[in-house]
Formats: structure tokens, sequence, C-alpha cells
């Protein structure tokens, strides 16, 4: 008898499983998008003869026209990254410095890389000179983290200015009139430029009704919107208490100073919980310059819900204004 039915059977046998065979996953492979997300688990140093360990989460986003990706880790401290390069499926990263002005941190050179050890997991690696009593710490920080479904309004970063929010707040002018000055965001250019209308009933006259505001989940950049503020300012989102940070525009100089975290706002629209800023900006009343003090209190689900000026300068500047309702 010839072997060849007994072939043919084995052969009809295996070819429904010959298409079976999981492709194995390849973290070399892995794209910039892929890193793209939330992210949680822990990353631990050994410090002070003492292994530390901390839990926290991450966000890692696609940076406006620039093909990179930028990140923010929410540990003890929240830090700030830049991608500056991915290679063979590993994305590296240079570390904000959040206190450039601070000797202890002239030494500052903290950078780390990321990889993908499966599908939804990744090693995490933090290396470099931070802060220091000598002007640099050497520190080592490694740990894994998984995928997240954080959601995309989350509270720990900015992300108040989508299209169609809107805001109207209760308004008093240093001339004692008072109203309600009503923004919209009706246009969004790309992924976090934002711009809108703002409509309020105050007698003021020469002032810019236009907004324009750029929001990324690690900073909150006022443009232009002079019902906030004559000169633009940015409040980025690791900013250390009482740390200045200072802008220079031309021969003006512009200073936000982070004041206070968790602190509690209640408003007709509600109660929120803030961070206070102090803004400091030039401004002129004909040819007199003087220096204005705002204070800010900020919640980065829900944007700007108190506004406090300390010496208007104006007839017609705004010395309060306060969140009285939103639509989102």
């Amino acid at each position: 008898m010839k072997p060849y039915p007994v072939i043919l059977i084995c052969i009809c046998f295996l070819l429904p499983f010959t298409g079976c065979k999981k492709v194995s996953f390849d973290p070399a492979k892995q794209g910039r998008e892929d890193f793209i997300g939330s992210w949680a688990g822990t990353i631990s140093t050994f410090k002070d003869n003492q292994l530390m360990k901390e839990n926290g989460t991450m966000v890692i986003y696609p940076d406006e026209a620039a093909g990179t990706v930028s990140g923010v880790i929410f540990m003890k401290e929240t830090s700030v990254f830049n991608e500056f390069q991915i290679l063979n499926g590993t994305l590296y990263f240079r570390v904000e410095n959040p206190d450039p002005e601070n000797p202890y941190c002239q030494n500052w050179t903290l950078s780390g890389f990321t990889v993908f050890t499966a599908e939804n997991k990744i090693d995490l690696h933090i290396t470099g000179n931070q802060c220091g009593a000598h002007g640099s710490e050497f520190i080592d920080w490694v740990g894994s983290m998984v995928r997240t479904q954080a959601p995309a309004d989350s509270m720990k970063y900015f992300s108040f200015a989508g299209n169609g929010n809107s805001w109207m707040y209760n308004a008093m002018l240093v001339n004692g009139d008072s109203c309600e000055i009503q923004k919209t965001v009706g246009n969004v250019s790309g992924s976090y430029l934002f711009s809108g209308n703002t409509s309020m009933a105050c007698d003021v006259t020469g002032r810019n009704l236009t907004f324009r505001w750029n929001v990324t989940p690690s900073s909150f950049s006022n443009i232009n919107d002079s019902t906030l503020s004559n000169k633009p300012f940015t409040y980025p989102i690791n900013a250390k208490p009482g740390v200045v940070y200072t802008t220079s525009l031309g021969s003006d100089t512009v200073t936000v100073t982070l004041l206070d975290t968790n602190l509690v706002a209640t408003t007709p629209a509600g109660t929120f919980i803030c961070v206070r800023f102090r803004l400091t900006e030039p401004v002129y009343s004909g040819i007199t310059k003087a220096t204005r003090t705002t204070d800010f209190w900020l919640n980065n689900r829900f944007g700007i819900i108190r506004q406090e000026v300390a010496n208007p300068i104006e007839a017609t500047d705004i010395v309060v204004q306060v969140l009285s309702s939103k639509t989102f």
C-alpha cells in the first residue's frame, strides 16, 4: 500500500493551523505615536543610602506641527520633558529645568528614555544632575509603567480650551462699573492654539475683544487676551512655588510666580480646586509706565476661575472678575 493517502490526510489536517502562529511583539519597531497616551507605574532610585519609590502617572502628547512628542510626569514633583530623538523604538528626551535661575540648579542635565517591554508596558529611565546643594545632585530613576485610560479632560494637566467652550464672568471695573464678560472658543488652529470672541456690557473703548490662547497639557499661554493682561504670559504646569519665571519682551519684563496650590475657590459657577499665580506686567497710562500686579486662580480643567488686580492703572481696568457659569 502506498503511503500517499496518509501523507495527504496529514497535510489536510495541518493546513487550518498554518496561519495561527502569533507574530511576536518587537519593541524596536515602535514609533513615537505608540508612546502617545497615559501611563501609570512606579519608579525607584537609591538615594541617601535608602531605596526610594514613587508612584505616579505620565502623559505623552504630540507637539504642535513639530513631528516630535513631549510629556508630563506626575510624581512627588511634576516634570516636563521634550523628545530629542527616537531611535530603534526608544524614545529619548530631556527633562526641563523648573528653576533655571536658581544657583543650585545650574548644572541641570536630567534626561532619560523609555522603551516598550510589552505591547502596553514601558520601562522608564531618568538620569542626570538635578538641583542640589552643590549646584547639582545626581539621580537615577528606573521603573515600569503600563498604559491607562486617563480621560481626555484630566484634572492633572491643562485641558480647558475645547472648541465651543464658553465662560461667563461677573466683572467690576475700577470706575465702579460692573458687567458680565463672556468668552467663547470659536476656532482651533492645529492642536493647541485656541481663539475666540469676548463680549462684554461694560463701557470699555479701545479694548481688543479677540482672545488667543495656547493650551498644551504642560502650559497655558495667553497670547492675546486684553481682559486678562496687556502682555503675553505663560504659566507652566511644572512651576515651583515661590519661583519667579521671567520673560523679556523687548525692554519690558513680565513675571509669573506660583503662590498657592490646592486652593479652594468658591464662585457662582461652583467650587474649584485651583493654583493661584501672580502676574506682573508693564502697562502705560499715557506716557507713564507702571507695573501692574494681577492674581489669577487657575483650574487645570476649567481655566481661569478668578482674577484680582492689586493696582489698576486705568479707569476702565478690571479690578475683579469671577466665573459665574460655563458650558462644559
